[in-house]
């Protein structure tokens, strides 16, 4: 590990991990927090450390408990994380396992408080206690659906234009330009797929000066003209000058044949311009140069004596070369306008959409999580960080920040002002790791360029920072480790090259990036790994792709390996069932497993139930009842049954179908939705299906937390499903088989064996690039969308927008290629196409040969010039996999997960009712005592139920309203009067008037957990009142009888429990209500 920026006089506050792919991130990060705790317990409070997905979050929390306990317990496999926190803190090691047993014991007990979260709900949490300054509500929902909103937003646009809506006459204009423009009329699908802009961050920061601009007064109706003419004007004048070397010709009574080469010669160049090709890359070519350089050009040498068609070719190089000049001077703005006239009838509707969303938003009180950032940022920019502090409910001193290199510019924007807050102080630290190597998500706004640029983020400010570099690969074998150093300094080498050229003070950037690529192995590791790299001809590719696929899982097997240890990585998961179908086929014997598998939709029994649910509420759609019946006959009852069978002639589709579902449908409609579905699993006899059972609980608890949320009905959730909610997965690390998985989702696993298919995608894609421009009249729009693409945008004002974006998706790239390498641990595949320009396998093959040198021992076989021939190049050698029995482990968080198949089953639940009112008497009183008893139990029951519910004295009386009102006070034998009266008495006792006072923090009723040591069961302990003021803590149990020795050890036990979770100057109570007698516990 390697340092820079170091202050020797001064503790950085401020640190910044740059760790490699393997080089023990989340062991560095564990550590760290560990540390903050072993030194106080109690620092967990003001420790918060940010993820990037749910997976590391609890990755982090399981690391840090389980470390904990091993400390704390002597057990070997936490020696490393004993030996690591020994290097900073200098306490003896008995002193540092006690620390780290108190600070487990803190963490369990106050799990609220260890804030290991996603930085999104970080965010929210933020925002939830930012309300009321935002004029949100408080229990507002968080929503991801963004497609789905952005998509109803334009279908009630649609419905509700009337004939005078100045939208519809916005709509009217665009489809008649379309049209004029030779393309389709119907913009529907155009206005939708451009509306996902409104959810981009580039978007949201100019959007009130875009609707600034666009609202005013016949801008939209004066841009677009203008815009027009400058377009119109150039191609009149590109036509004008194939017209003048026309008239050239005809003046000099020459024709095109009397010059070389002749449509194909100079006058090409001519010719095109006339048939409308201003803007050909090739159109002015070699041909076209040489002959603006030397008239003879014009002529075959024979004709070069003639004086008349040299005066004809000295003039003709002339307009050329005008021509030409001129030709430059207008093509810039020509295409410019040309691009931006594309979506600018969109643009002007981005914010009716917008403006629809929000309506849609605050009529289910739910908000976007992609306007999340965006709220908060102009909220925290003009207010005083503490009061953010504040309104998080904690002080915070030490910030840590994972997968720094995924976060987005206005993340940043809002999380640094916090960061900055804590470094100031002279105890805050920060902690930031990252590696800009593994950005591969800007297209959630991530920015790779933060991490790279870091320093720059603290310029001057006396926050001493240091740079520390984790560089050492614990994941993979030397093989895999020296062949990715070699293949990335190659190739990140071939690529800034290439950028260098057109944007050399970016490519920079990217040398930086890929600066700390190589790394190093653990000395114990011997030199042991494999590497292949093969890539197949155009010819037959998918073949020889899935072919090549099944070749190296039946070698990998045939050495032993388990197909839970292979893993196949791909770039987009449309090449998943290509790959899926063809191993299914030729290889049955293996399990795939992949996300797709996981999916609620993937169900059977799920699926029948949604088509269930449909067939009840739409009962006339008789293809969704004739697919119901098919799946209940075939996969229920086992029934062969075809489409023919299902519509013979004399029987109904529904006959199909159980008896009870159709003939009692209506009354199965009003079972709440909950009570229905189970119905529904009973009726069709679901509990029959294997394996089902996971999915059907999650779809349970999905449709549960639905109607939690929305108070909508059955069709709303239907709708919902088949938008959103069917692609919902089930847990399934326990399943056995090989993975299947997107690189992306790659990010953060490993894997002994990684196969990267089809590693030749399409580097750049058309999409939508928002633009600036100084040049005038484009300038008038502050923010302008460009369809980026190469071809487009060159030769336009926008060229430098796309040698800028253009690096960025190369580093996109680079880092999608160095994830999935860098997964493997034992063996690596990759597999591609050979001679494909602008995709992902070009510059592999460009480097193969130069890696064969550089990688002793490699061997390379093919054709390099024969584009017919495989290439492959192969380095170590496929070991034979250990035997590696591991040993169980002692700690308690890494026991084995067992895997219980569980079933369900439905039964009918007859309920009865009880009228109660909150009134125990009406439940539990089966049996009258005697008066005077009854008085007493009655009195007691009530005053319980009334501390429980009293937190200060002057709630006394609403409390007894309340219970006025639910009916315990029902009766003259204790009355409110009565009560009030006690009540009064008893509070008027100067140790009880200070328990009901407003200085103490309070736990009513709050159950304490622990283990018994003797049976190692749970148990659970409620004491009536439990008070704090930050400096002691008092526990008060209230009793209606008379005084018994064991009401003591009650007591003693809760102070005891108390003191074991960390609670300083614990005073323990009990309080004989009738008899108002206060007796201290010692």
């Amino acid at each position: 590990m390697t340092a820079t920026n170091n202050f020797s006089d001064q503790q950085p506050s401020l640190t910044v991990y740059k760790a490699s792919a393997g080089s023990g991130k989340t062991f560095t990060l564990a550590t760290e927090y560990m540390k903050r705790v072993i030194e106080n317990p109690d620092a967990y409070r003001s420790i918060l450390a940010v993820t990037f997905t749910n997976k590391a979050t609890e990755e982090m929390k399981m690391r840090i408990l389980s470390q904990l306990y091993g400390i704390a317990h002597g057990l070997p496999d936490s020696d490393s994380y004993l030996h690591k926190i020994q290097e900073s803190i200098p306490f003896p090691c008995a002193k540092i396992r006690e620390r780290a047993q108190k600070a487990l014991g803190q963490l369990l007990h106050n799990y609220n408080y260890f804030r290991v979260e996603t930085i999104d709900a970080f965010f929210q949490s933020v925002l939830r206690n930012l309300a009321r300054e935002l004029d949100l509500t408080a229990n507002l929902r968080i929503e991801l659906r963004d497609k789905q909103v952005k998509e109803k937003a334009v279908d009630e646009l649609i419905e509700e234009l009337q004939p005078n809506d100045k939208l519809l006459r916005w709509i009217y204009e665009y489809i008649r330009q379309n049209i004029s423009d030779d393309k389709s009329w119907n913009v529907i699908g155009e206005i939708k797929d451009f509306g996902s802009n409104i959810f981009k961050d580039v978007y949201k920061a100019h959007r009130d000066e875009l609707e600034n601009v666009l609202s005013q007064d016949n801008f939209f109706v004066q841009y677009t003209k203008q815009l027009r003419n400058i377009r119109d004007r150039a191609s009149a004048e590109f036509s004008k000058m194939g017209e003048a070397f026309n008239e050239t010709l005809d003046r000099h009574q020459a024709s095109i044949d009397d010059l070389k080469g002749g449509k194909k010669g100079p006058a090409g160049y001519f010719i095109k311009l006339s048939s409308g090709k201003y803007d050909d890359d090739k159109l002015f070519n070699a041909t076209a140069q040489k002959a603006a350089d030397a008239p003879e050009e014009w002529l075959r040498k024979g004709d070069q004596k003639d004086e008349g068609l040299m005066m004809l070719a000295i003039e003709l190089t002339n307009l050329l070369n005008t021509t030409e000049q001129r030709r430059r001077q207008l093509l810039v703005p020509f295409r410019t306008t040309t691009l931006i006239l594309r979506h600018l009838n969109q643009l002007r509707l981005l914010g009716s959409i917008e403006k629809k969303v929000r309506e849609l938003n605050a009529d289910s009180n739910s908000f976007l999580l992609s306007d999340t950032q965006l709220l908060l940022n102009k909220l925290i920019e003009d207010s005083d960080s503490p009061f953010i502090f504040e309104k998080i409910g904690t002080q915070l001193k030490h910030i840590m920040i994972d997968e720094f290199q995924d976060t987005s510019t206005i993340q940043w924007q809002n999380f640094k002002i916090l960061l900055q807050e804590v470094i100031s102080h002279a105890d805050g630290t920060g902690l930031i790791v990252g590696d800009v190597k593994q950005s591969i998500y800007r297209f959630r706004s991530g920015d790779w360029r933060l991490l790279n640029n870091i320093e720059q983020e603290f310029p001057s400010q006396g926050h001493p920072l240091e740079t520390l570099k984790l560089d050492v690969n614990r994941r993979s074998e030397k093989n895999i480790i020296h062949f990715n150093n070699t293949f990335f300094t190659i190739v990140a080498r071939k690529e800034y090259e290439a950028l260098a050229t057109d944007n050399p003070e970016e490519a920079e950037q990217v040398k930086k990036a890929y600066e700390d690529v190589c790394q190093k192995a653990p000395d114990e590791k011997s030199r042991t790994g494999f590497a292949n790299i093969k890539l197949f001809p155009k010819e037959d590719y998918d073949n020889l792709m899935v072919t090549e696929i099944a070749q190296i899982i039946t070698t990998l097997m045939g050495q032993g390996v388990r197909q839970k240890d292979i893993a196949i990585l791909v770039r987009n998961n449309k090449e998943i069932p290509t790959i899926a179908d063809s191993l299914m086929e030729t290889m049955p014997e293996i399990r795939l497993v992949s996300d797709e598998a996981f999916r609620l939709d993937s169900s059977i029994a799920v699926n029948l139930l949604i088509d269930a649910l449909h067939c009840l509420m739409h009962p006339e759609d008789k293809i969704a009842l004739a697919n119901l019946s098919k799946v209940y006959q075939k996969r229920i009852l086992n029934n062969k049954l075809d489409d023919n069978d299902l519509f013979i002639q004399g029987k109904d589709v529904t006959d199909w179908l159980p008896k009870e579902f159709t003939q009692q449908a209506d009354s199965l409609l009003t079972l709440p939705p909950i009570d229905l579905v189970e119905r529904l699993f009973a009726i069709f006899q679901l509990d029959t299906l294997k394996d089902q059972s996971a999915y059907i609980c999650e779809f349970y608890d999905l449709l549960n937390q639905y109607l939690t949320d929305n108070i909508t009905g059955l069709d709303n959730f239907l709708e919902q499903w088949n938008e959103t909610l069917h692609d919902k997965t089930i847990q399934g690390d326990g399943f056995d088989g090989i993975r299947i998985l997107t690189i992306h989702k790659s990010k953060g696993l490993e894997f002994d064996h990684v196969i990267i298919p089809f590693c030749d995608w399409q580097l750049e894609k058309r999409y939508t690039l928002w633009c600036r421009t100084d040049a005038e009249p484009f300038c008038q729009l502050p923010l302008i969308p460009i369809d980026f693409s190469e071809k487009s945008m060159t030769n336009t004002f926008f060229e430098p927008d796309y040698q800028h974006e253009h690096l960025q998706n190369m580093v996109d790239n680079l880092n999608l290629l160095y994830v999935a390498l860098t997964r493997a641990g034992k063996s690596l595949f990759i597999l591609g196409q050979r001679k494909s320009a602008g995709r992902r396998s070009k510059v592999i093959e460009e480097s193969v040969e130069e890696m064969q040198q550089a990688l002793s021992g490699s061997i390379l076989t093919g054709d390099m010039d024969n584009k017919n021939d495989t290439i492959s190049l192969e380095f170590g050698t496929l070991s034979t996999p250990k035997d590696e029995t591991k040993r169980t482990s002692e700690n308690i968080f890494k026991l084995p997960v067992k895997t219980l198949k569980v079933e369900i089953e439905s039964f009918d639940n007859m309920v009865e009712f009880r009228q109660s009112n909150q009134s125990k008497e009406f439940v539990s009183q089966d049996e009258e005592p005697d008066d005077k008893q009854s008085s007493y139990i009655q009195l007691g029951n009530i005053l319980h139920q009334l501390f429980s519910q009293i937190k200060t004295a002057d709630d006394v009386e609403a409390v007894l309203k309340q219970l006025e009102f639910d009916g315990v006070l029902y009766d003259d034998i204790v009355t409110r009067e009565k009560l009030q009266e006690m009540l009064n008495k008893r509070l008027n006792h100067p140790k009880v008037a200070s328990w009901f006072s407003g200085r103490w923090k309070l736990f009513n009723e709050c159950s304490i957990l622990h283990v018994n040591p003797t049976t190692g069961e749970v148990m659970t302990h409620r004491p009536d009142r439990v008070m704090t003021d930050g400096q002691q803590m008092i526990v008060v149990d209230f009793k209606f009888g008379q005084p018994k020795p064991q009401h003591i050890d009650q007591v003693k036990q809760y102070m005891q429990l108390l003191t074991q979770m960390g609670h300083a100057h614990v005073t323990g109570y009990l309080w004989y209500v009738y008899s108002n007698k206060i007796e201290e516990v010692i």
